[in-house]
């Protein structure tokens, strides 16, 4: 007899409320529902994609909570500005609508984001670390010498862009930890997802590989020795030349 425990419950078809909620999302981000629209009735959203009111209702109080929509007693639903109200969930939610590519302006977005947050956090690790801390990113940095020790022992058993963009998250990660801003690592986490799909792009070119490395030790030890201002500035420098690179391997 097999011991069954939560962890191995069966696994739920998708739900009409998700198929809900991401057609909704397409019809507001196509331009198809404008902000300030009111959209039809919970009734009338029924009959229109087949499914039950009390689905409409719920997948209405999920987009709510996402900032695309509010919900108005006796008035129904309006469309708001997703720019203006809209969560850090909406960019998984751009991201679906796109299938999964980003779109030029959501790059630029998104590089522009991490030039101003990650400077920041490097400064503030450098500042505020702890020994556990620096254990952590001393960790990676073995990680990453032995993945180039073995690239360089045989190239045709190299890491793959998928391993190493995991290991990059983690160090970047770890640095967000160690400036001791509760929120930042949150906020990279909410992006866990489009920056594992951009380093796997960005590491497809294993020429890459080095030269991030060595930056990350540089960081490791400025961080180490306390140095704000050294930490602030090696952390532009990997920044610019990981943009200039991406967008090189992206146009390739």
């Amino acid at each position: 007899m097999i011991a069954i425990d939560e962890s191995f419950a069966p696994i739920a078809p998708r739900s009409l409320k998700d198929e809900f909620i991401e057609r909704f999302e397409a019809l507001i981000l196509s331009g198809k529902f404008s902000p300030g629209e009111r959209v039809p009735s919970e009734r009338d959203l029924g009959v229109l994609f087949g499914i039950s009111r009390p689905v409409v209702h719920e997948g209405l109080r999920t987009l709510e909570s996402r900032g695309l929509v509010t919900i108005e007693s006796r008035k129904g639903v309006r469309v708001n500005d997703y720019r203006r109200e809209g969560s850090i969930e909406m960019l998984l939610s751009m991201l679906n609508y796109a299938g999964g590519r980003l779109s030029p302006s959501l790059l630029d977005g998104i590089l522009e984001m991490r030039l101003l947050f990650e400077v920041e956090t490097a400064r503030l690790a450098a500042r505020r670390r702890r020994e556990d801390n620096l254990a952590a990113l001393r960790e990676s940095i073995e990680c990453e010498r032995t993945i180039l020790a073995s690239s360089r022992a045989a190239p045709s058993r190299a890491a793959s862009s998928r391993e190493i963009a995991a290991l990059d998250f983690e160090f970047h990660i770890s640095i967000a930890i160690a400036s001791g801003n509760e929120i930042y690592p949150l906020l990279m986490n909410s992006f866990r997802r489009i920056y594992r799909d951009i380093l796997e792009s960005f590491y497809s070119d294993q020429s890459v590989v080095e030269p991030v490395f060595a930056y990350h030790e540089r960081i490791v030890a400025a961080i180490a020795a306390c140095d704000e201002a050294e930490a602030r500035k090696v952390m532009l420098e990997l920044l610019s030349y990981s943009e200039e690179n991406l967008r090189r391997i992206l146009v390739g």
